[in-house]
């Protein structure tokens, strides 16, 4: 979910906000249209120490939720990696802990989901409609 900024002097008299339903006069609208996406993702990593087999930590920073992925990964050039499945919201932040199976850590990081494809030029808040994404 992403918060909105909405500029309520230009929406009129008798309206109500909170982070996801706007009402007006008893008729809900539902304003947060957050894409979801699912794919096959890949990460390129440099490690600690490699292991053929191991857990993927996925903590949702917004959320407050965590998935455990167990996968086979391989090295490359001594890189790691890892391609996993994982249905992402534009605008989530998770914490990434990758562990061997002891739960001996290997690399920990963070990844920030976005419909954005223009990384160069990255825009934390983005304007759309008079309404800023966050």
């Amino acid at each position: 979910m992403s918060l909105k900024v909405i500029k309520i002097n230009e929406l009129g008299e008798n309206i109500t906000v909170d982070s996801t339903l706007i009402s007006v006069d008893s008729t809900l609208i539902t304003v947060d249209m957050t894409a979801q996406f699912a794919g096959i993702y890949t990460l390129r990593l440099p490690y600690r120490f490699f292991s053929s087999t191991i857990k993927m930590f996925l903590w949702n920073e917004i959320k407050e939720t965590e998935t455990i992925l167990t996968l086979d990964v391989v090295e490359d050039g001594g890189i790691m990696v890892v391609e996993f499945f994982v249905e992402f919201e534009d605008g989530e932040t998770f914490e990434v802990r990758i562990t061997d199976l002891d739960e001996k850590l290997i690399w920990r990081g963070k990844i920030l989901s976005t419909l954005q494809n223009d990384l160069e030029n990255y825009i934390l808040h983005k304007e759309d409609n008079g309404i800023i994404k966050i």
